[in-house]
């Protein structure tokens, strides 16, 4: 084993080696144009710690950020790392109970977040500051009690639920480290390379990327969200070498009818999660040179990728990378044989690579550890040239729009409603082949009428717009073993039917992250029942 140099992994000090050795090269561009150096990236990261230093926060402390992509956002982030502090990104999704619940969970010292979205922690007693305060601090190093070390928090993350609430993975500087060079380091990325960042910094798979991107000093650029119909004109204008795309994007990608633009870009290598179905055919359409497969997760970091110059393959995730080591074992923890599906569970070499916590859920996370092993709740298959791929996820969870739900939080939700006596939540799959779509089963009080469009509006008031069920359907009794759990294969099973009432199709209604959106169908009488 070797023991990661502190230098090369805890991130303020990457900051202040790029500012004292390249000062003047560019380390960020945003929207507006605005472009920052290492040294102005290092002098923004001084005045915000100043600033949250003067707000009470201090070494060890946790700051949540509900804040977008932009400025503000690298500002936070790094001004709270420079203090010896560490973040919680917050979903710009999360409202009601699931900001609660975040907040309750992580009991942050501070939030920063800004005007636009300080109107959704209304209630929330935590002490928060604007995040245009941030540059008002002073240009002076921060001095910690004591020196960062790579065992030390960078970031507590919110991870899908399941039988329980969502639950908060502490994870380290080193964590973070490994979270990106798959896709900056490994790939021999360098100053001449632009990595556009337009997947939310709120999830660590394009935070991670940013982190990488200081190791290699290639430049980022940086934009509040995708932009699907200019993708590849994004693309150009930024001159971009490296991206990051979700399998939501894909479709929406090759639904476009095919131009000179889709291949006047620079790319070099394209990272997929997970890989397109028909890889082949959408690396031709794009002109990709290659196309990158990952594995890994919030408590994990990024576990396996596609080797360089390796073909990819549906469903494949690559080959681990060095200090892991991996098992596919059965419900007792005990190796099934090579070829058959089951749980992956991982461990590595170095002490606190992986996730060590989950906040406040020592019983969780004993669950999630037994045997010395950690347990990531999805189901693989490993071939005898040491490839793994994915197979399904083990645990009550769905991944929707690139994003992890809890069940467990959808029903919480739908049982609120009067007249529901109990509900299950499943994922069923997506008509267009991409990721899950939610179905949420219910039993009814027999004397109650329910009106489906009326749950759905009620659930868009309380849950972010990706955990809002898609497919609502009555049933008479949830499927049930002996000791009274729920049966969701047999609902998986089921699927949806004649009965089955579909927000789309039937309410012409399109649940999106700017609210509900008429896709002009007429409703269906099966809205109500």
């Amino acid at each position: 084993m070797v023991t990661p140099a502190r230098d090369d992994v805890v991130t303020p000090y990457v900051l202040r080696r790029n500012a004292a050795e390249y000062p003047d090269a560019t380390a960020a561009k945003f929207e507006d144009d605005t472009v920052w150096t290492y040294a102005e990236l290092l002098s923004v990261a001084r005045r915000s710690a100043s600033t949250l230093h003067d707000n009470g926060v201090r070494q060890g402390d946790l700051v949540a950020v509900l804040l977008p992509n932009g400025p503000d956002f690298l500002a936070a982030w790094l001004g709270t790392i420079l203090l010896g502090a560490a973040i919680v990104p917050v979903n710009l999704a999360f409202k009601g109970v699931m900001l609660d619940h975040l907040v309750r969970t992580t009991r942050p010292a501070l939030i920063v977040t800004d005007e636009e979205r300080s109107g959704v922690l209304a209630g929330i007693p935590t002490a928060r500051i604007e995040a245009r305060l941030l540059s008002t601090g002073r240009d002076e190093e921060p001095v910690p009690e004591r020196d960062i070390e790579f065992w030390d928090t960078h970031h507590v993350m919110l991870t899908g639920g399941t039988t329980g609430p969502s639950k908060a993975a502490r994870c380290s500087h080193l964590h973070f480290h490994n979270l990106g060079l798959y896709g900056t380091v490994d790939r021999g990325l360098g100053p001449d390379d632009v990595f556009l960042i337009d997947l939310p910094l709120f999830h660590t798979a394009a935070l991670g990327m940013v982190g990488g991107c200081l190791l290699t000093r290639t430049p980022i650029a940086v934009r509040a969200r995708p932009e699907l119909r200019d993708y590849w004109a994004t693309m150009k204008e930024t001159g971009a070498t490296i991206a990051v795309i979700l399998s939501s994007m894909v479709g929406f990608l090759l639904s476009h009818e095919p131009s000179d633009a889709d291949r006047d870009h620079r790319l070099r290598f394209l990272i997929s999660i997970p890989i397109p179905a028909d890889a082949q055919e959408f690396m031709r359409r794009f002109g990709i040179p290659e196309l990158i497969g990952a594995y890994g997760g919030t408590e994990l970091s990024t576990a396996m990728s596609t080797p360089t110059g390796e073909p990819v393959k549906p469903q494949a995730c690559g080959r681990f990378h060095s200090g892991y080591h991996a098992r596919i074992v059965d419900e007792n923890d005990i190796p099934v044989p090579q070829g058959t599906a089951g749980e992956l569970i991982v461990r590595h070499d170095v002490p606190w690579a992986i996730s060590t916590e989950y906040v406040g859920d020592p019983e969780g996370t004993a669950r999630a550890w037994r045997n010395g092993w950690f347990h990531t709740g999805d189901l693989f298959r490993q071939n005898e040239n040491d490839e793994y791929y994915f197979v399904d996820r083990a645990k009550d969870a769905v991944r929707r729009r690139g994003e992890n739900v809890s069940c467990f939080e959808v029903e919480r939700a739908v049982l609120d409603y009067p007249g529901i006596i109990e509900a299950a939540c499943v994922a069923v799959p997506s008509p267009v082949g991409v990721d899950d779509e939610i179905k949420i089963w219910i039993v009814r009080d027999p004397d109650t009428r329910l009106d489906f469009e009326q749950v759905l509006r009620r659930l868009v008031e309380v849950l972010p717009h990706f955990m809002v069920p898609r497919y609502y359907e009555i049933t008479e009794a949830l499927p049930k073993n002996p000791s009274m759990k729920v049966q969701k294969f047999l609902l998986r099973e089921r699927g949806n039917s004649g009965e089955t009432w579909d927000a789309e199709l039937d309410g012409g209604i399109r649940v999106t992250s700017r609210g509900l959106h008429l896709v002009g169908t007429e409703p269906v009488s099966k809205g109500a029942q």
